[in-house]
């Protein structure tokens, strides 16, 4: 049975989404505050963290950065800060996905569903996969090259894995965030263009190897041939 932890300030919000989860056959666990939050992350080890930026005692963004540096989990934030500032600030900062208060249980699931799935059957059928200097470790949902692992949230691996495996064939923002969350965009336009810059930025370095291009239809990896004696 796959676990979430619920991380929220508002007993009411947090009863009627433990109820729900748990109706759709999930375990839950609770924290009410950053502090409870980190001491039950650490205990409980869960699938997926459903995270509050509001909290008594911190801000959920720091608790996210702090959760990213101990291991990598689906994060979905829910929250009240709705303004685009605030949805990007949370992605870049290790967030996963962004949901905003009020929100619609139903959808509430779908998200859940959508992050927990694509978490645990990136490419079920091999451990490895390798293309040009990259290599991605499916079981541990890491990429590195030579001896740089990069440390990528797994909605990071599973862009940079996809554009791997398309190699060659630029994918639309449309099929990139549908394959990656697993549904269809939302407000993935934001979600999506900030978890690409988020993982720009972590590759940065390896541009004479392999780089990810971009135009407003989507995004394409580049891997640069390479003389023999190089990586």
């Amino acid at each position: 049975m796959e676990k979430i932890l619920l991380v929220e300030d508002n007993e009411h919000i947090m009863d009627i989404n433990a109820r729900y989860l748990a109706a759709m056959g999930y375990s839950v666990e609770k924290a009410y505050s950053a502090k409870q939050a980190e001491t039950v992350f650490r205990e409980s080890m869960p699938d997926l963290v459903v995270l509050d930026i509001m909290l008594p005692d911190g801000d959920g963004i720091s608790l996210c950065r702090s959760i990213r540096r101990y291991r990598s989990v689906p994060i979905l934030f829910l929250t009240a800060k709705v303004t685009e500032k605030d949805i990007i600030r949370g992605l870049e900062n290790g967030g996963d996905d962004y949901l905003t208060k009020p929100y619609d249980l139903n959808v509430f699931g779908t998200r859940v569903k959508a992050l927990l799935r694509r978490a645990g059957k990136v490419l079920p059928e091999n451990q490895s996969y390798t293309v040009g200097p990259l290599l991605f470790d499916i079981v541990r949902a890491q990429a590195s090259v030579g001896d740089t692992d990069f440390k990528l949230s797994s909605k990071e691996f599973g862009i940079l894995l996809y554009l791997a495996q398309h190699r060659g064939n630029p994918v639309s923002k449309e099929e990139l965030y549908r394959s990656i969350w697993g549904y269809e965009e939302g407000n993935g336009g934001t979600v999506l263009w900030t978890t690409v810059s988020r993982l720009k930025k972590k590759i940065e370095g390896f541009d004479d190897l392999f780089y990810i291009d971009s135009d407003h239809d989507g995004y394409e990896l580049v891997v640069i041939p390479q003389k023999r004696g190089r990586i």
